[in-house]
């Protein structure tokens, strides 16, 4: 499980970002990029045709607090920034300011669900489709790490 963890960590997150610089202009110029992709996102998920009212009201709940965050943080300074991160902690404003990008991942979840009306056929499409997102990296990480261990064991 702790092999899990640090897999996670070490994926390029908010916080990654916000330790390997001490440049906040960067971070508030990463998070306003990340909210313009998902805002994107949002609005083409209004364009998909949809019978399912619920999936609408949902995108139409996270594209306003992308936009809200969006707009409040833009036009923080750099400085102001470092006074919200001493409040709340880098770890608390990291989580959320990633709840809209959870959200791209949500919305066609349901749709899925909605469309396929069995819990089974949505729950094997998602696995499907996280193969090439998360199971194949994984599998590559755990493979070079045996790997690497393999060879400083002197077992090449």
């Amino acid at each position: 499980m702790d092999f899990v963890r640090r897999f996670i960590l070490e994926l390029p997150t908010l916080f990654l970002i916000m330790h390997s610089t001490d440049d906040l202009a960067v971070v508030l110029v990463r998070l306003t990029e990340r909210w313009d992709w998902i805002i994107a996102a949002y609005r083409s998920y209004l364009g998909l045709p949809a019978g399912n009212d619920y999936t609408i009201v949902c995108t139409l709940v996270l594209l306003t607090i992308t936009q809200g965050m969006r707009l409040l943080y833009s036009q923080l300074t750099a400085e102001q920034l470092q006074i919200l991160l001493d409040m709340v902690g880098p770890r608390t404003f990291t989580v959320v300011t990633a709840v809209p990008s959870f959200g791209v991942i949500v919305i066609p979840i349901m749709q899925i669900l909605w469309i396929t009306r069995s819990p089974i056929t949505a729950l094997s499409l998602m696995l499907l489709i996280t193969i090439p997102v998360v199971i194949l990296p994984l599998a590559m990480l755990c493979f070079v790490r045996a790997r690497t261990r393999r060879s400083d064991d002197g077992q090449v």
